[in-house]
């Protein structure tokens, strides 16, 4: 079911109550509102000293412009960022629409050491930070790297392929959490945070149309309901953008998505506070396409890194429901979730609950050989959801000496999956022409966290941090199923039964921060992080592919200062760090004598990373912002022998028989991308008396990068360095609340791929987004 003409109806709707002498002077702001991560605590608090909600309302008869809004708040979240003892790379919404931050995989250009790939043809996505990260072939284990939306975990990647609309900001949280609140990970965090209820009426379109026909629409009404509650919703629709081809011409890749959100506030009195927020959001574009870079099925290398082939069989398309007539791997998702916040303040600390219920139904159709014959099609079929209720009790006056917090998060999953895999022509001289493999199974987990930390005003400006956190993970692979169907006849039905794994473990950190005068803070901080184990629920023909896997820790150790002069018109800001990883989780291979070598979670006993990282704003007069991000990482294996993929498929060609080789990978680089780098200029003037010009030229650069399946390899299992070049100029009218913005992307049209993947001997690598040019008009009220 298509979103498409309900969000024309939001579109036309929104133009036609709001008047061109009533719009913004900031392009992004139908998708950001006020800069401020939500701190509700601290909001009621200053309400409570003489500024409840009825005073507020009296006070502002009339709605100030949301640029003024944005311009103060986020004025005061950079002082507030500047005091905590971290290196978390913080983005505002409206760095996010200037700089086309439309997509997950396009943080990573404005973050550094940041990894978001594509995984093998699939919605799903994998996340690394500092290295930290596994590439989850299976989607049905934990992140290593958690996605945070307003405060709800989405432990499944999928569900975050919508959400990047109406952003209040994202912050970017390397090393390990689960300290004060959520699950502990290894790796860190992403949270996004949406924007909130206004307490006066704020409307906005904003229409932005790019190359390839690709058309993206937002939208946004917010306002009160009465003194005490105000609502907003939002919308987004995207489609088009396909830059792919097949070697026909045909094009491939178009977006279709359409996503809502809802989030009603209600201030009960001056320390009470509700949030109710839902979103529904539905997927239909095209699959993840990559290009063929090498396979031993006699199939040409792609030449053009923009053309991939997909085909699908009628007899197959019959066995799992879809229409033959489109052949196109495709999404078919649907995503939904409701939550629900509530905060009290006392005289001696703050109570807070948060729940939440997130689902997900994802129906998926890809190619993962990227070709026109049947090698390796893929159709999952997943329907999972998670229920997540969390309790904690903080203090709440920043002046005391001693500050505390301690809570408890419980999570509940439930998941039934079933993939099938199409290789006929694979093994057509034996099958009569069909050979599919299905694999089905139910996933049962509940995870349970305990956490507490404690922070303590040694002296003036020096505070001691310390924290604990206990975490349960119960999780079950529940009546594995692998059926067979060949050539003509019966089915074979495999049941492989049930699985368990268990982990508890415990968590710490301890850490020390100084704030040497109020402009410069120095840190540094320890801490030992635990991400539970899980099972490979890959295509399974042996039950040893059943094994879990288990759980990894992290030591880590960093320093890091912050520092600001000049009212803060220049502050640099950097951190180093090392980490000691034990049983580090990673996509390894194993090897099945009937289909090769195939995909599975694996552990290396010891490895290290480290790197360093830095952000530097300068504003050296009115109107121009001078921004660089720095990030460097590097990680060894120090013990771990595992299948080689490539010398495993390479005797199979010579030899015609599936047999294991094991490679020592002692002292080998994990093939991380070493450099990570992100820069801006920006200008802002005024235009005549009653106008406003911004022009701006921002960069990334990323170096090469292997798969951890590669390890130690070059040529196209390594995917080489790239650098990219972004502008845009907005030309807006602050007073009359309207901007027009034309931008371009990648403008050196730089080729490049995001990620490589491999099934049976093909290995593809998937493109990042060719030049765009586009064009975007912001309409507020």
């Amino acid at each position: 079911m298509s979103s498409r003409p309900f969000f024309v109806k939001l579109h036309l709707g929104l133009t036609a109550s709001v008047s061109c002498a009533a719009m913004m002077q900031v392009s992004s702001l139908a998708a950001a509102t006020p800069v401020v991560a939500q701190k509700p605590a601290r909001a009621h608090v200053h309400q409570a000293s003489g500024q409840g909600v009825a005073k507020d309302h009296a006070a502002v008869p009339h709605a100030a412009p949301e640029s003024i809004k944005v311009s103060a708040a986020r004025a005061v979240q950079f002082r507030r960022e500047q005091h905590v003892p971290d290196s978390a790379t913080h983005i505002s919404g409206k760095e996010l629409v200037e700089r086309n931050v439309r997509a997950m995989t396009d943080l990573i250009r404005v973050a550094p050491n940041l990894s978001i790939q594509p995984s093998n043809g699939s919605a799903g996505l994998n996340f690394v930070l500092r290295g930290v990260g596994m590439a989850d072939l299976t989607q049905n284990n934990i992140p290593s790297v958690m996605p945070y939306v307003d405060g709800v975990a989405l432990p499944v990647t999928v569900m975050t392929s919508a959400i990047m609309y109406d952003m209040d900001n994202v912050s970017v949280n390397p090393g390990q959490s689960g300290f004060t609140h959520g699950m502990t990970t290894t790796g860190g965090e992403i949270n996004f945070h949406t924007a909130d209820p206004t307490p006066q009426f704020h409307a906005g379109v904003t229409e932005d149309i790019a190359s390839y026909g690709r058309n993206r629409v937002e939208g946004f009404v917010s306002g009160p309901i009465s003194r005490s509650v105000s609502y907003r919703i939002s919308g987004m629709s995207m489609t088009g953008g396909g830059f792919q081809h097949n070697s026909q011409g045909a094009g491939y890749g178009n977006a279709d998505i359409g996503a809502l959100r809802g989030k009603l506030k209600w201030q009960i009195d001056d320390t009470t506070r509700l949030d109710v927020g839902g979103h529904w959001s539905t997927d239909q574009s095209d699959a993840p396409g990559g290009a063929v870079m090498v396979n031993s099925y006699g199939v040409p290398a792609s030449t053009d890194l923009m053309q991939t082939n997909w085909g699908l069989s009628k007899q197959f398309a019959n066995a799992i429901g879809v229409n033959p007539a489109n052949q196109k791997p495709r999404e078919n998702n649907l995503s939904w979730g409701v939550n629900i916040h509530f905060t009290k303040d006392f005289t001696w600390g703050k109570l807070s609950s948060t729940s939440a219920y997130e689902m997900l139904d994802e129906h998926e159709l890809s190619d993962q050989t990227n070709t026109a014959l049947a090698y390796g099609n893929m159709y999952r079929n997943n329907q999972t959801n998670f229920f997540s209720q969390e309790i904690k009790l903080e203090s709440s006056n920043a002046a005391d000496r001693l500050q505390w917090a301690v809570g408890m998060y419980y999570n509940r999953g439930r998941t039934n999956d079933n993939f099938w895999y199409d290789m006929s022509d694979r093994y057509a001289s034996s099958d009569n022409g069909k050979y599919f493999y299905k694999t089905a199974y139910g996933q049962d987990e509940q995870t349970f966290n305990q956490y507490a930390q404690l922070s303590y005003r040694l002296v003036r400006g020096l505070r001691l941090i310390g924290a604990i956190s206990h975490e349960s993970d119960d999780r079950q692979l529940i009546d594995l199923v692998g059926t067979t169907y060949e050539g003509t006849g019966a089915p074979k039905v495999q049941s492989f039964g049930s699985s368990g794994a268990l982990a508890n473990q415990f968590s710490g950190r301890v850490g020390l921060e100084y704030q040497i005068t109020h402009d410069i803070m120095t840190y540094v901080d320890f801490r030992r992080g635990f991400k539970p184990g899980g099972f490979s629920a890959n295509m399974t023909s042996v039950a040893a592919q059943l094994r879990p896997f288990k759980p990894e820790q992290v030591l880590s150790y960093e320093g890091g200062f912050k520092t600001s002069f000049m009212n803060d018109r220049i502050r640099f800001n950097a951190a180093g760090f090392y980490y000691d990883y034990r049983d580090q989780q990673l996509l390894g291979t194993i090897v099945v004598p009937q289909y090769g070598t195939e995909g599975t979670y694996v552990n290396a006993p010891r490895s290290y990373i480290y790197g360093a990282e830095f952000n530097a704003m300068v504003r050296p007069f009115r109107g121009m912002t001078l921004s660089q991000n720095f990030g460097y990482q590097h990680g060894v294996y120090s013990q771990y022998q595992g299948v080689n993929k490539s010398a495993t498929t390479d005797l199979y060609n010579a030899t015609g028989q599936w047999t294991a080789v094991n490679t020592n990978y002692n002292g080998a680089g994990m093939g991380l991308a070493n450099l990570t780098l992100s820069g801006a200029a920006t200008y802002t003037w005024k235009l005549l008396r009653n106008y406003r010009m911004t022009f701006d030229v921002d960069y990334s650069y990323r170096g090469a990068q292997t798969q951890p399946q590669y390890i130690g390899y070059g040529g196209y299992y390594r995917a080489p360095a790239y650098f990219l070049v972004n502008s845009f100029l907005t030309f807006s009218a602050p007073q009359q609340h309207w901007s027009v913005t034309v931008y371009g992307q990648n403008l050196a049209d730089r080729h490049y791929w995001l990620s490589g993947g491999t099934q049976s001997t093909f290995y593809s690598v998937i493109p990042g987004n060719p030049r765009f040019v586009g064009a975007r008009i912001n309409c507020t009220y």
